[in-house]
């Protein structure tokens, strides 16, 4: 069967860099600028202490533990900005995002665009005191009468004044299409459906991990 992906109720996060296997997602151009804003202490611009990513390779993705085979990125992004934006599919409803930039100036200017992410970090719910979680979609490989999607589970805490910690497991789903999305030889598989399937019991197939200091505010 073919599979297509519906974006609808899109509740899901991006991750960055696509060479360090993130996904991309959403559309850029939705300024906050005047409307809600996210409450959180949050936002500002990081200095990326460290960024760590699982094997790339071939030969490394069937290893069931390639999850906890964390190791230094090289190169690894420089800046992440925190920001207030409003969704596309939802302009009254604020959230906390994230875009990996250059400097200090160039994330400042993303920060004023407050573009909903296409490389970053959208967070959907949670607080600053007990973390933010959000959710990318980084595949759909191909499959017969049952959806099959790779989630990127983000997790944002801040276990310090001044740092933050991001960690994002990918974990592959597979469930049942809704009846009503089966047509003849095609299934649409529901972006909602798969992060309402997300439990701890699903295979890792990927990760990575930063931690952050606070380095100025927007």
């Amino acid at each position: 069967m073919e599979n297509k992906t519906s974006y609808l109720g899109r509740a899901i996060s991006t991750g960055a860099f696509l060479i360090l296997g993130c996904s991309s997602s959403g559309l850029s151009g939705c300024s906050s600028e005047g409307g809600p804003k996210v409450d959180s202490e949050l936002l500002g611009v990081y200095q990326i202490d460290r960024y760590q990513v699982t094997p790339t390779d071939e030969a490394s993705q069937e290893d069931p533990d390639i999850c906890d085979q964390l190791s230094d990125s090289d190169p690894q992004p420089a800046f992440l900005v925190l920001y207030s934006f409003l969704p596309n599919d939802d302009p009254e409803e604020a959230r906390l995002g994230g875009l990996f930039c250059a400097d200090v100036d160039q994330c400042r200017e993303a920060a004023r665009e407050a573009p909903e992410p296409v490389l970053g970090y959208s967070f959907t719910v949670g607080d600053d005191a007990s973390g933010w979680l959000g959710w990318g979609i980084q595949g759909t490989p191909p499959s017969t009468d049952q959806c099959r999607v790779d989630v990127q589970a983000h997790t944002l805490t801040s276990p310090s004044a001044k740092t933050i910690d991001i960690q994002t497991r990918t974990l592959r789903t597979v469930f049942a299409p809704r009846p009503s999305d089966i047509d003849g030889n095609n299934i649409t598989c529901r972006i909602a459906d798969a992060i309402a399937s997300l439990d701890d019991n699903l295979p890792c197939i990927g990760a990575f991990s930063l931690q952050a200091t606070f380095e100025a505010s927007l």
